[in-house]
């Protein structure tokens, strides 16, 4: 018998099944087990059980009413009454889904799916180490056996949801840690609308006037928009800053990596460094006061003063050219 194998859904629907994906703490995780059916299933004498062993890490939390069991490629879901599910387990899995008889699912199987859910939960676990989920199944494996108590085990195997952690670190131009700032931070979905996923205020904590660190924990891949709500006293309020986290992990694989991690900026001034292993982008970003203007930065800041020595440079070509005129 083919062994069975354990999918993940990419969040954003681009790859039907993998070995990794990530997502934002709060999601609903698709997974997806599948297991090939013995060709002469039907000439068992007694049931021909499956039984799918699942265990989530501790930071997946199993949805029992999302699960579904469908035949081959078909859509339509099995009759509940054609399988259990047992959740938690005697032998320490978090879950079992058991098939009670391929045969009473038809007569011309090959693969039996379950498909459900877990949400990624508070116990995440941020960086390369992810979020494992494994499986294995067990099979019926001897037909002439009408009690069908020997059973065949396939291999385990395993797939892993990562998830990432943004921290940025509020200074001012002389590169000193800045207090009194608060920010949100939202994704930018696939449809262009936005989604809060933080908002750090300032209460009535002293911690929170004396805070300089904002830590935004659980984040997929994709895109993101960091707003200054509230700037420290005297300084202006920066201008929202659009930048990406972008990962990459084997989505074929037996044991599946994180290959790397980036923060690339799509609009405003953020640098990221990133730590692959502990799946942080970190940066600093800068309060100025009043008329104070950064003294390097990107193609926004250099136009400026390009064209502030332009205009200079005119006026002045202007002036001399009008004295010459007056002295004739």
């Amino acid at each position: 018998m083919t062994p069975g194998y354990y999918l993940v859904k990419d969040k954003d629907g681009s790859v039907s099944g993998q070995d990794s994906a990530d997502y934002d703490i709060g999601d609903a995780v698709p997974f997806q087990l599948t297991g090939t059916v013995a060709q002469d299933y039907n000439d068992y004498k007694g049931a021909y059980q499956l039984v799918f062993h699942d265990t989530l890490s501790n930071g997946l939390t199993f949805n029992a009413s999302s699960v579904k069991v469908y035949v081959n490629d078909s859509t339509d879901p099995v009759d509940t009454d054609k399988y259990t599910i047992t959740n938690p387990t005697a032998d320490g899995h978090s879950f079992d889904v058991t098939i009670h008889d391929v045969k009473s699912l038809g007569t011309d199987v090959s693969k039996v799916r379950v498909e459900y859910t877990a949400e990624l939960n508070e116990n995440a676990v941020i960086g390369s180490l992810g979020n494992p989920n494994k499986m294995y199944m067990e099979f019926s494996n001897n037909p002439n056996n009408e009690q069908g108590g020997d059973k065949g085990q396939t291999a385990e195997d395993k797939v892993i949801v990562f998830t990432y952690k943004v921290v940025i670190n509020e200074i001012d131009s002389r590169r000193v840690p800045l207090a009194g700032a608060a920010f949100k931070l939202e994704k930018v979905l696939t449809n262009g609308e936005k989604k809060l996923v933080k908002e750090c205020t300032i209460g009535a904590d002293e911690n929170d006037l004396e805070k300089t660190k904002f830590e935004f924990t659980g984040l997929d891949d994709g895109q993101y928009i960091l707003t200054e709500t509230v700037a420290p006293e005297g300084y202006n309020t920066m201008h929202p800053i659009t930048f990406s986290i972008v990962a990459s992990h084997d989505t074929v694989s037996a044991d599946p990596k994180l290959t790397d991690l980036n923060g690339n900026p799509v609009n405003g001034e953020i640098e990221f460094t990133a730590n692959k292993d502990k799946g942080t982008l970190t940066a600093a970003v800068v309060n100025y006061q009043g008329d104070e203007l950064p003294s390097t930065g990107g193609m926004g800041t250099t136009i400026l003063y390009a064209a502030g020595v332009i205009l200079i440079l005119a006026a002045g070509a202007f002036l001399v050219m009008q004295k010459k005129a007056e002295n004739k």
